[in-house]
């Protein structure tokens, strides 16, 4: 909803045009004032005022978050961070600090760059990817890291049986068998895409290891149900779930990433 305040603003504006435009455009936008259709490029941005966090609200954040993590850390082991991570982490919060996942990550990140005992592990480029990362990908990472090994993935396809045809965007690229509550497995899998790019996690593709069995992932009901959804939408066809058999692992590079941003 637009605050009282936008919304004067916004009626302020809209009479300083001229009678015409006014006239054609101002009044259903006046009418329209709490919809879509009737708000400026000015009002849609007004909520993002409250989220850009100045200096002083930020650096109440930081004493307040930071002390808690300080005084786990003995006096003689405590350092000013260094500035390459701590000048872009604190400029990252100023329009973070409100997703409560991400400021998290970058809290624990600072107050390691203060702990002499941890320089080795902690990195500027671990505020890059941070930055680059939305909720969805750190819970994912978060998921992944869980474990130091290989971890079983598909990349599965609707095909038409006895032919090398598949239907296109049919199923997700990269598909593991789990979720995260509110988000679908293609939004897990574009997550996967993008942690592999950030060079946090390896995926490898139609490579397997030892003798890891995936009958479980093929028979789940989420490719099923993707099965029967599409052969409804193509009844003329005669369609099977095909799948590459793959891996992923979060790499050395990723686990450092998590030992520097994870709680004391």
């Amino acid at each position: 909803m637009i605050n009282p305040e936008n919304s004067k603003e916004i009626i302020g504006e809209i009479k300083a045009l001229t009678p015409e435009i006014y006239s054609d455009v101002a009044k259903p936008a006046l009418q329209e004032i709490g919809s879509v259709a009737g708000r400026t490029t000015k009002a849609l941005l007004a909520p993002l005022r409250g989220m850009l966090w100045g200096w002083e609200k930020i650096e109440e954040l930081i004493e307040e978050q930071i002390n808690k993590k300080i005084n786990k850390i003995p006096e003689e082991k405590r350092k000013s961070p260094e500035p390459e991570i701590a000048i872009p982490l604190l400029q990252a919060l100023s329009y973070t600090a409100n997703n409560e996942t991400l400021r998290e990550m970058y809290i624990n990140l600072l107050s390691n760059s203060m702990d002499l005992d941890k320089i080795n592990i902690v990195h500027p480029s671990f505020v890059e990817i941070i930055k680059q990362m939305n909720s969805l990908d750190a819970k994912v990472f978060e998921m992944l890291s869980i474990s130091t090994g290989y971890q079983k993935v598909l990349n599965p396809k609707i095909s038409l049986k006895g032919q090398n045809k598949f239907i296109a965007e049919a199923t997700p690229k990269w598909y593991l068998g789990w979720t995260i509550e509110n988000y679908s497995e293609f939004d897990i899998s574009a997550s996967l895409i993008r942690l592999s790019k950030f060079g946090l996690i390896e995926l490898m593709f139609n490579q397997t290891t030892g003798d890891a069995n995936y009958t479980d992932l093929i028979e789940m009901p989420f490719l099923q149900k993707l099965l029967i959804e599409t052969q409804n939408e193509h009844a003329e066809l005669e369609l099977e779930i095909r799948a590459d058999k793959s891996v992923l692992y979060v790499n050395e590079y990723g686990m450092q990433f998590k030992r520097a941003c994870k709680p004391d």
